[in-house]
């Protein structure tokens, strides 16, 4: 089955989704009315890079939004505590991929989670023709 970009995006959400089953999670933009405590995930700029013949690189980075409903620091700083162990792994199609360059900061009482997610995937094999037929002759002098 081929990893898309949607795939990995949807596998994060399952992950917190599972840890944090009361938090709502939004995957677009945030209106001005915002009810928190809420997750906002976003894409940020994906990378897929050639390694070998059919192999490619894809880097993932995400940012997690965490809107607490207290906006203390405290609040946010468990947060993060518990996003490291939320998604340090992921699970799409049954294996399991490590979250990479964890780190977060807090932003206009907003806290901001960066996770990176690197897979590596086959493309498709080229469409070349198949050898028909080989007729070999061969003669000793």
């Amino acid at each position: 089955m081929q990893i898309t970009f949607n795939t990995v995006r949807y596998a994060v959400h399952a992950a917190l989704d599972s840890t944090f089953p009361d938090i709502p999670i939004s995957g677009e933009e945030i209106k001005q009315n915002l009810d928190p405590p809420r997750f906002f995930v976003r894409l940020l700029e994906p990378a897929h890079t050639q390694e070998l013949g059919r192999r490619y690189r894809r880097d993932h980075p995400f940012v997690i939004r965490y809107f607490a409903p207290e906006r203390a620091n405290e609040d946010m700083y468990d947060m993060a505590e518990q996003l490291t162990g939320a998604l340090a792994w992921i699970d799409i199609n049954g294996r399991r991929y490590p979250g990479q360059s964890m780190h977060y900061q807090i932003v206009d009482e907003v806290l901001n989670f960066m996770v990176t997610y690197s897979l590596l995937v086959c493309g498709q094999e080229p469409d070349d023709p198949k050898m028909r037929r080989l007729r070999q002759e061969g003669s000793l002098k």
